[in-house]
């Protein structure tokens, strides 16, 4: 039989660590190879090495970005994490809230995530900060259909 409040604490202990130093591989030991990985603002990915190569994406844009779990919640298979992101836009502070979602497998890899967050206050930051523009699309987070053909 599955302890699954021990899988829940040791998932919500990785998770918090990925984002307390994101980088690439931050959550290797989280995710499942075949993970699918669904959010706001970028297309659906599949796969730990999809993920590192949207986590660079993310922090070549903003680099300083760093998640802080506020609140969890798990039953079973499910996790829920609330978690604060903060960083900075062209010299000011961007701070927003999300609640990810994750299927846990009993060994507590990450099987799939939906992570939820209204994405209207960090577009319009990029919005308001024209200055900001260059490094959104060269990091391939960008707007423009196509653009990810060309980033990969």
């Amino acid at each position: 039989m599955t302890d699954w409040t021990a899988v829940h604490e040791k998932a919500v202990a990785a998770f918090a660590e990925g984002w307390a130093r994101p980088h690439r591989q931050a959550w290797d030991a989280l995710l499942a190879e075949d993970v699918e990985l669904n959010q706001p603002m970028v297309p659906p990915t599949r796969g730990r090495q999809a993920w590192g190569q949207e986590a660079e994406r993310l922090l070549g844009f903003l680099p300083d970005l760093r998640g802080e779990v506020l609140s969890w919640a798990g039953r079973e298979d499910r996790l829920f994490i609330e978690l604060r992101l903060s960083g900075t836009l062209r010299g000011k502070p961007l701070a927003f809230r999300a609640v990810d979602e994750l299927w846990l497998t009993a060994d507590g890899r990450v099987t799939r995530r939906d992570s939820f967050f209204d994405s209207m206050p960090v577009a319009m930051a990029v919005a308001g900060r024209p200055g900001a523009w260059p490094a959104w699309w060269r990091s391939g987070l960008g707007p423009l259909i196509g653009r990810r053909r060309l980033q990969r």
